[in-house]
């Protein structure tokens, strides 16, 4: 093997030790926003804002940036969703996104707004034909979560790696520990 040198040195070690947040209810900061019109969503990066968590995404590397990230489709067959992702932003900060959405606003207003979020985390099969787990995000009032008015989802089972979800047997709540994850890399990543 030829001498890798510096860039061998310099790089840290993806040993596939990484923390993920548990499932639950979180008050998330928006960190970024990006509009991919192509694709009609966009991309929102957050850290959690308040709590035991606070902070938990601030020191993350770039290669897994996507585990605080989730998307936001504006297409024509997700708009509720994402009208309710907008009303949810606006409940917590005060602010009026969802009138402005059918003129348009710019998306980078986003950043720095507070919106609840519900953590849970589903099983999928990779483009290797491996069974991995990501995250589902769902959107929240801020006031929702500080209330604890929500339902901790549980962990969404494949059907033997048929990729048919299963509804587990027992529930992931507060307290409760989560199943080890596998190393996820670039070509699990489903966006």
């Amino acid at each position: 093997m030829k001498p890798l040198g510096k860039t061998y040195a310099d790089a840290p070690a993806n040993t596939g030790d990484f923390q993920r947040l548990p499932a639950g209810g979180y008050i998330a900061k928006i960190q970024a926003v990006t509009d991919l019109p192509d694709k009609e969503y966009l991309r929102i990066t957050f850290d959690i804002a308040e709590g035991e968590y606070k902070g938990f995404y601030a020191n993350t590397d770039a290669d897994h940036e996507f585990l605080h990230q989730f998307i936001s489709s504006y297409k024509e067959k997700a708009m509720g969703m994402f009208k309710g992702f907008l009303k949810n932003v606006d409940a917590s900060n005060n602010t009026s996104f969802e009138a402005q959405a059918e003129n348009g606003f710019d998306e980078r207003q986003l950043v720095g707004k507070l919106v609840g979020i519900i953590l849970g985390y589903e099983e999928y099969e990779n483009n290797r034909g491996d069974v991995a787990t990501r995250a589902r995000i769902n959107t929240r009032a801020v006031e929702i979560i500080r209330a604890g008015r929500f339902n901790v989802p549980e962990l969404k089972k494949l059907a033997n790696g048929s990729g048919k979800p299963i509804v587990p047997a027992s529930t992931t709540g507060p307290g409760t520990a989560l199943p080890e994850f596998q190393q996820i890399t670039d070509d699990d990543i489903p966006f």
